[in-house]
């Protein structure tokens, strides 16, 4: 049984929920809109709108009505106190004038104020609500989350079963419970059975049978067992029904038995995953997120959920709050993590068999490259413009060397993928070519290649060659001998910078 204190305490809870729903109640029964039934009666109060409709049409105060109609509500006072307050000043502007609408709205205001009150005892609210807690359930999983009007049961998961392959509920260390609802006007009496203290909340208790929370209220015993019976609903129901707009599809996989496809969304792991993604909000990840952008030092480590998607549930505050209270939390959206397949890495082509590197591969490897040089050549061409002019002479440069540079990487991504020192020796390419990919080799064959470099001037050439043809492949530039020489030149400059650093760095 629950000790004193802590029976004290919650009590004491639960009589400060009540009185803020009655405030809340008040509020908007003071400051609402006006809205009309087909009879043209207004239905939610709207006190305030009404007496300034009716002292326009009563008061010469023109000036001074639209002062208090345009009053602000100071940062130190509640908002109930500064409707209340608004109303005082525009009833005091016409003490001396005796108007039966104004009079009406008097009295509605003070009956009003009266049951408002009456019905916010706690005898009376949980007399009221206490049957209520049938449209209600605490659960994981909510039906409501597939489609904002399914009518499908939801599940509270208690399942104990796990598999390592995957993320599932009952894996979550701090499990949120959500509240899902059949009828969104019975969630106030969730919100009374969530209200706790050092972890004890209304509903453990009415779990455990433990009913003396409710003799703080009223000696009437046989009215505390009727209410812990109707808060009994909201945990101990075995009905549970389907709904088309669940969307629940079942693949048959013989024996009568059924593959369920498309389960509840949990909105206890959703809950998990969203509050996750919120601390990615914080200033100190956000700075850490930047540093790592920057390629800079960071203490905090950083973790990232590429390719998240977002999925709307609802999109209205009123909707949010139909669906359950955290989906209200999550502003009605749900995160989505990626989970599609892995790319697929292709293994990189093996050179041990053929007789030349500058195949097919390689013009795919470097398209982007060439196709860069290409189409400003021919810019200049199409403009007859002079390629020897210094700035477009550089762009070309520029644009050689990025192709120079793409071809060195792809030679060292080769390399490591062969994962094998003097693997050329036994390949069927040219020894220059084997060079190319190994230029460190010591052997008799490779020593005496290396004699005054020729080998990468003979690489140059054909490299030179090659790229001559890629450019004319469209046969728009009607390249010449002379300009192979030019992309020769310029690779072999490249090529000896970059055997340098490999030999620097043996």
């Amino acid at each position: 049984m629950i000790n004193e204190e802590i029976s004290q305490v919650l009590s004491e809870k639960i009589v400060e929920y009540l009185h803020n729903r009655r405030d809340d109640k008040e509020e908007s029964f003071l400051k609402s809109k006006a809205k009309k039934n087909k009879q043209g009666k207004v239905t939610n109060g709207a006190i305030i709108e009404r007496v300034i409709t009716c002292l326009k049409k009563i008061s010469s105060e023109k000036a001074h009505l639209s002062d208090i109609e345009r009053l602000k509500k100071p940062k130190d006072q509640t908002s109930l106190e500064f409707q209340r307050e608004k109303l005082k000043k525009l009833l005091s502007s016409v003490d001396d004038v005796t108007d039966q609408e104004l009079m009406d709205l008097r009295s509605e205001y003070k009956a009003f104020v009266i049951e408002n009150t009456k019905e916010h005892e706690p005898v009376n609210w949980l007399n009221q609500w206490a049957p209520k807690a049938i449209d209600i359930s605490f659960a994981t999983h909510v039906g409501k989350l597939t489609h904002s009007s399914s009518k499908s049961s939801s599940i509270l998961d208690s399942t104990d079963a796990v598999n390592d392959r995957y993320l599932t509920t009952n894996r979550l260390t701090n499990l949120a419970i959500d509240t899902a609802s059949s009828n969104a006007a019975s969630l106030p009496i969730a919100d009374f059975l969530s209200l706790s203290v050092d972890d004890v909340r209304v509903l453990d208790l009415i779990k455990s049978g433990d009913n003396s929370l409710f003799k703080n209220f009223t000696d009437d015993q046989s009215s505390i067992d009727r209410w812990c019976e109707y808060l009994k609903q909201a945990f101990d129901s075995d009905k549970k029904q389907g709904h088309f707009l669940s969307k629940q599809v079942y693949f048959p996989i013989g024996g009568c038995q059924y593959h369920l496809l498309m389960p509840l969304v949990s909105s206890s792991l959703v809950q998990e995953l969203h509050l996750e993604f919120n601390r990615y909000k914080d200033e100190s990840l956000k700075l850490a997120f930047k540093q790592k952008k920057d390629g800079k030092y960071s203490p905090v480590i950083t973790v990232g959920y590429p390719n998240k998607s977002a999925q709307s549930i609802t999109s209205s505050l009123k909707a949010h709050s139909n669906v359950s209270p955290l989906n209200k939390d999550r502003q009605g959206n749900i995160t989505l993590l990626c989970t599609a397949p892995p790319k697929w890495q292709g293994r990189l082509p093996s050179y041990i068999d053929k007789s030349s590197i500058f195949t097919k591969t390689l013009t795919f490897e470097l398209k982007e490259e060439v196709a860069e040089l290409s189409n400003y050549l021919l810019l200049l061409k199409n403009k007859a413009l002079s390629v020897s002019e210094p700035k477009r002479n550089a762009a070309v440069l520029s644009k050689l060397r990025a192709i120079n540079g793409q071809l060195f990487s792809y030679l060292d991504s080769i390399n490591e993928a062969e994962n094998d020192d003097g693997w050329t020796s036994t390949s069927k390419l040219p020894i220059e070519q084997q060079l190319l990919f190994e230029p460190w080799r010591d052997d008799e064959t490779a020593q005496t290649c290396k004699i005054n470099n020729d080998w990468m001037v003979i690489v140059s050439r054909e490299f030179g060659r090659w790229l001559n043809q890629q450019l004319n492949i469209n046969k728009q530039l009607n390249l010449t001998p002379i300009q192979a020489a030019l992309w020769a030149d310029c690779f072999l400059v490249d090529l000896k910078e970059v055997i340098a650093v490999k030999e620097i760095g043996l």
